[in-house]
């Protein structure tokens, strides 16, 4: 009968069972000569850098050996070995971490950014909370997590049945942003933060419109964006470690029937604003007409107004002008007669001193006299005639 050596590989390794009841555990590579043995694979269980083995022994304690690593499963000293990762925190995050030492519970907060490998003795808190399920509503213990966001947050909410002074009904539309701001505090003083703002934010809003009508609460639904109008999730929150940074408002819904009055309102509304629109752009366009042509008709009028005032000026300069001129030629004629006078008289003189007989001089100059005058003087009597033109 040959016997045969069994080879034990690189990375494996096996348990040779004696006769005498003793065992060996054998790591390859190598090559062992068992004829009558009885041999036992083992598993290999490894861990990489950002993970650890979570070594279960059968004595009841644990081990967690961090990674990189390798331990070979022994059934005789473990019951289980399982890689898990560690934990990491960014740096907006924290966990909460218990300590069994001695029949006594401890807790401490780790803050990120951090690595953690728990001990054997430590575990995490498991939180669970409100969490939306996916059509709009919030679910009790949905929300399973044991790394806390220490960073600004927000949520949806909608706040609904709410009855109005006159009994409307709607849902109003929120959507809160809070902070964790005291870790200890929100432990000491909750299990569900979002259970403690979703019946705060209720309350608020059902005491908001609760003090006025549907008409009224439309016309005051921007009070809703101010955080100073929900007095209780600002005191709540406050009280469980949180700050509420803003509140913003939505919009609302209501029961179909009241919704369709209000579309009814809203479209009978919009259509008296077009119609008063058109009807006022209609009297804005007649206007304007009317202002135009007013305007047109003013400027037709003045300007025949100036025409006439031109042509007026026009004709008095000419009048003016005219009467100048005859003026002018009565005071040259006037001169004129004036000069002819003069050189009679002159003439007369001359004659008269002459001894001339003037009435027969006169006769003979007009053979058809209109009058006849006569002068009877004495020599030395001035003479002075005046004729009249």
């Amino acid at each position: 009968m040959m016997i045969f050596p069994k080879t034990i590989q690189d990375g494996q390794a096996v348990i040779r069972w004696n006769n005498n009841g003793t065992r060996d555990i054998i790591t390859g590579p190598t090559t062992i000569y068992a004829p009558f043995a009885n041999i036992t694979p083992l598993r290999r269980v490894s861990a990489a850098e950002e993970q650890f083995l979570n070594v279960a022994f059968l004595d009841g304690h644990t081990e967690n050996i961090p990674g990189p690593c390798a331990v070979w499963f022994d059934p005789l000293l473990h019951q289980n070995i399982t890689t898990k990762p560690v934990i990491h925190l960014d740096a907006h995050e924290a966990i909460v971490i218990y300590n069994e030492k001695d029949n006594t519970v401890t807790h401490r907060i780790l803050k990120g950014p951090a690595i953690h490998i728990p001990s054997p003795t430590e575990t995490l808190h498991q939180f669970s909370w409100h969490g939306d399920n996916g059509k709009g509503k919030k679910i009790p213990r949905t929300l399973k997590f044991e790394k806390l966001r220490i960073i600004p947050d927000q949520m949806y909410f909608d706040v609904a049945d709410v009855r109005t002074a006159d009994e409307a009904l709607i849902t109003a539309k929120l959507m809160v942003f809070f902070e964790l701001v005291n870790i200890e505090k929100m432990l000491q003083e909750t299990h569900d933060p979002i259970a403690d703002f979703i019946n705060a934010l209720t309350a608020d809003v059902i005491s908001f419109a609760g003090e006025c009508n549907f008409e009224a609460f439309k016309t005051r639904a921007h009070e809703l964006n101010k955080t100073e109008t929900y007095h209780a999730l600002l005191e709540g929150a406050a009280r469980i470690g949180y700050r509420i940074n803003k509140v913003v408002y939505r919009g609302y819904t209501a029961s179909s029937q009241l919704q369709a009055m209000h579309d009814h309102a809203i479209e009978t509304r919009t259509k008296l604003v077009l119609e008063t629109e058109i009807e006022h752009q209609q009297q804005t366009l007649t206007d304007l007409k009317q202002t135009k042509e007013h305007q047109r008709a003013t400027e037709h009028r003045n300007e025949e107004i100036r025409a006439q005032q031109h042509i007026l000026n026009q004709n008095q300069k000419k009048h003016d002008q005219d009467l100048a001129i005859k003026k002018e030629i009565q005071t040259m004629d006037k001169i004129h007669q004036q000069e002819i006078l003069k050189l009679k008289q002159q003439e007369w003189e001359h004659l008269k001193q002459l001894d001339t007989d003037l009435t027969a001089v006169l006769v003979a100059k007009e053979h058809n006299p209109d009058k006849t005058i006569r002068l009877d003087t004495t020599k030395n009597t001035p003479i002075h005639l005046h004729e009249a033109i």
